[in-house]
């Protein structure tokens, strides 16, 4: 059972949560619990799982050693005492622990592996993902015959508030356009179908813009998704890249002690990889993201026809691009999570060692994952 500080730790998420960190089950399960799709098409096959707290967690010192091989994070689950109130905890298992199949089948109260063996699949699915990005997620759904009901993909309350200005200043051109007869300011009216765009794509409000794009139907409903997908990759991009520069000069400059001279070498030489990796990663994603600028360019210039086609056949893409932003924002949240801003980083060289060939691990899967959705970027 979680401890007093946990708790405390655990009301705020609702707040805060972060959609690439944090997947709410059991605020989905209070927000669209009775919503005929939700319940066709749960995420897991027992009800005990749908109401979960399923987080991406950066493994203290005293965690590490109830895995098998070394691990600087992991998936855990939270049982929560009460859904509607998470100040009272809950209970804890971390995905892939030791004997975490039977302890799972004894939490959801089966005796039997085999009754929870799809359920296994997709909680490991989760756990081999480098985040919770939900256009990510979904793609990787897909490729394991899983389609969940749409609302197990949406982006969190909190960056959705965050994302609001950005959303607004870049859909402003299309508003013009589809609202060219509207008498509201522009401004204003960005700013409320941003908010609209991002929370309820059937909002009627926004049928000038269905209209604009020529969508219908489940054409619309896979067209604003990869719409907003792009969106959110764009404004993860301008947030993260602008921290890029000093994460890249953090790991440079770490100071390791207690190490020799060749674990020093090896460690620059590693050290200098990273830095490399995550800096050509970030050009391939935006060069990824000029695509969407240009198909958004011909929307705005009146041929809506370019931008549609090109939505319906972008979500192959979010394989490529969410994997690369996501293990890159992996190691830029364990380093300030390990190291806060302010202080030289420094570290045992026994330590270093288990970070930096984590961090060269964890980002060879960006090429995995680009070869496996075949596209260049």
């Amino acid at each position: 059972m979680s401890k007093p500080g946990d708790r405390r730790n655990l009301s705020l998420i609702r707040e805060s949560a972060s959609t690439t960190r944090v997947l709410d089950l059991a605020f989905i399960e209070d927000k669209y619990g009775e919503d005929p799709e939700y319940r066709a098409k749960p995420l897991f096959k027992h009800s005990r799982l749908n109401s979960t707290l399923i987080m991406k967690h950066a493994l203290r010192a005293s965690e590490r050693d109830i895995f098998n091989g070394m691990r600087l994070c992991a998936t855990k689950i939270l049982f929560p005492l009460a859904k509607s109130d998470l100040s009272l905890g809950g209970e804890s298992l971390f995905v892939g622990e030791r004997d975490f199949a039977r302890k799972l089948a004894h939490k959801i109260g089966t005796e039997d592996r085999m009754q929870i063996q799809a359920d296994l699949d997709v909680l490991m699915l989760l756990d081999d993902l480098p985040s919770f990005d939900p256009f990510l997620m979904r793609e990787r759904m897909r490729q394991i015959g899983r389609e969940p009901a749409r609302c197990y993909f949406d982006v969190s309350i909190a960056d959705t508030q965050r994302m609001q200005q950005f959303v607004s200043r870049q859909i402003a051109a299309l508003v013009e356009l589809a609202f060219a007869q509207r008498m509201a300011a522009p401004r204003e009216l960005s700013a409320r179908l941003a908010d609209k765009l991002m929370t309820d794509e059937t909002s009627q409000s926004l049928e000038p813009l269905r209209a604009t794009l020529r969508l219908t139907g489940e054409e619309y409903r896979e067209g604003v998704f990869a719409w907003k997908g792009f969106l959110y990759y764009k404004w993860v991009v301008e947030e993260w890249g602008e921290r890029m520069p000093t994460l890249a000069r953090s790991i440079l400059g770490a100071r390791i002690v207690n190490a020799s001279r060749e674990d020093m070498a090896n460690l620059a030489s590693s050290r200098q990889r990273v830095v490399k990796v995550m800096g050509s990663t970030l050009r391939r994603v935006h060069e990824a993201l000029a695509e969407y600028d240009q198909a958004f360019r011909a929307l705005s210039e009146g041929r809506p026809t370019a931008f549609r086609d090109f939505l319906l056949s972008a979500p192959q893409m979010f394989l490529s691009i969410g994997e690369a932003v996501g293990i890159i924002k992996h190691i830029d949240s364990f380093w300030r999570f390990r190291f806060p801003s302010g202080r030289t980083p420094m570290m045992e060289g026994v330590e270093a060692i288990e970070i930096f060939e984590d961090f060269e691990a964890t980002l060879s899967g960006i090429s995995a994952a680009e070869n496996e959705s075949q596209m260049v970027i």
